[in-house]
């Protein structure tokens, strides 16, 4: 998974989109990363969330999944030529990472949900999941074939 110049890494609050033969990749732990695939038009995309729902006036929307994900699926649309129809969700992360006072923070979990909340409004199917767990994700998306490689630390590598 190293950069070359057709694997673009994606960022902490941040999202990616790109076309066939390009891959998308990103590091997660508690955040979500929410790939969003169109088949049709072999255009795909990343949106590492962090929190899920946008509090005070912080400006950067893809920080959070109420805010982030419909803005992600519009540009997809917009700026990727892909179909509401034909978009495919594979969601990963969510890990328990934050411990305080002996007991782990469950902030991936309340991503996790608001995710599924919002991708069910809009329509838009989940295909894979794989969250959870106390360790962090690696995961990379082959726009050519949809499919994402996926890395918990310490475990195999498993392909969604």
């Amino acid at each position: 998974m190293n950069d070359t110049p057709n694997i673009f890494t994606v960022g902490v609050g941040d999202a990616k989109i790109t076309k066939s033969p390009h891959h998308l990749k990103t590091l997660l732990g508690s955040c979500i990363g929410i790939v969003l695939y169109d088949p049709m038009v072999k255009v795909g995309g990343i949106l590492h969330i962090m929190l899920p729902k946008k509090t005070g006036n912080d400006s950067k929307l893809t920080k959070y999944a109420d805010t982030g994900l419909p803005f992600f699926i519009a540009q997809l649309i917009k700026n990727g030529g892909a179909t509401r129809n034909s978009m495919q969700a594979k969601i990963f992360g969510g890990a328990k990472m934050f411990e305080t006072a002996g007991n782990l923070i469950n902030i991936g979990e309340k991503n996790e949900q608001e995710v599924r909340k919002i991708l069910k409004e809009e329509g838009i199917k989940i295909v894979a999941a794989k969250t959870g767990g106390t360790k962090g994700y690696n995961i990379l998306l082959d726009t050519a074939t949809g499919n994402v490689e996926c890395r918990i630390f310490g475990e195999p590598v498993c392909i969604y």
